[in-house]
């Protein structure tokens, strides 16, 4: 090192620049995208006693929304590299449709909002609001 404290530290971030270049390059991140039977089968292995009764899938393929038997609804979406599974009954999860968007915001705090593309929406964000 040169002892010149700015031009040391402008070199170690270019390095640490390089390397997370070359490996984006060498790992890109595969397509995030939740497929139907991805999502049916994370949902029954990770809810197994929920009985869906209908799925609405977003055309991107960001998450998939089940509703149960019980009434009660289920959200499969993606979280880095794995699906990760919510089950909600009643006010636990607020829809509101957006032309052909449905945009949920779930109440608990892990949770993030997410926004389904699908021609049914409106149908879905009123039977989220009377659940």
């Amino acid at each position: 090192m040169t002892g010149n404290l700015f031009f040391d530290s402008f070199v170690s971030l270019a390095a640490i620049a390089l390397m997370v270049f070359i490996a984006r390059m060498l790992f890109p991140a595969p397509a995030a995208q939740v497929t139907e039977t991805e999502a049916r089968e994370r949902l029954a292995f990770d809810e197994p006693d929920f009985r869906p009764m209908r799925w609405l899938f977003d055309r991107e393929g960001r998450a998939a929304l089940a509703e149960g038997e019980g009434g009660d609804f289920a959200l499969v979406s993606r979280l880095g590299l794995d699906l990760v599974t919510r089950r909600y009954q009643g006010p636990a999860i607020k829809a509101v449709a957006q032309g052909s968007a449905l945009i949920i915001r779930p109440s608990d705090p892990g949770s993030r909002q997410i926004t389904l593309t699908a021609d049914d929406a409106a149908e879905w964000a009123r039977k989220l609001s009377q659940a």
